[in-house]
């Protein structure tokens, strides 16, 4: 159970190890991160493009935007997440 800039995302853990990238190496053993009163691990990033972000590592492809900024934006949490495939995509 993920909140991403105040909104509620949940998932598998298989499938935020999936492409690797940051998001992996946070669900791993080896990594230690806050976890909220609620159970909730917070992350302080725009929940808008961490929908499209987790669609990316649910079904291998990229949900990507028409306009410029948006392409933009979702590149740059491409990018955060390190995820290179959605880099790719986006």
């Amino acid at each position: 159970r993920m909140d991403v800039g105040g909104a509620a995302f949940h998932t598998q853990r298989e499938v935020l190890q999936s492409h690797g990238g940051m998001l992996s190496a946070m669900v791993s053993e080896d990594f230690s991160h806050d976890v909220e009163g609620d159970g909730y691990a917070f992350l302080d990033r725009d929940p808008t493009w961490f929908s499209l972000v987790l669609d990316f590592l649910r079904a291998g492809n990229a949900l990507v935007p028409a306009d410029a900024a948006g392409r933009a934006s979702l590149y740059r949490e491409a990018q955060y997440h390190s995820l290179e495939g959605l880099c790719w995509a986006a």
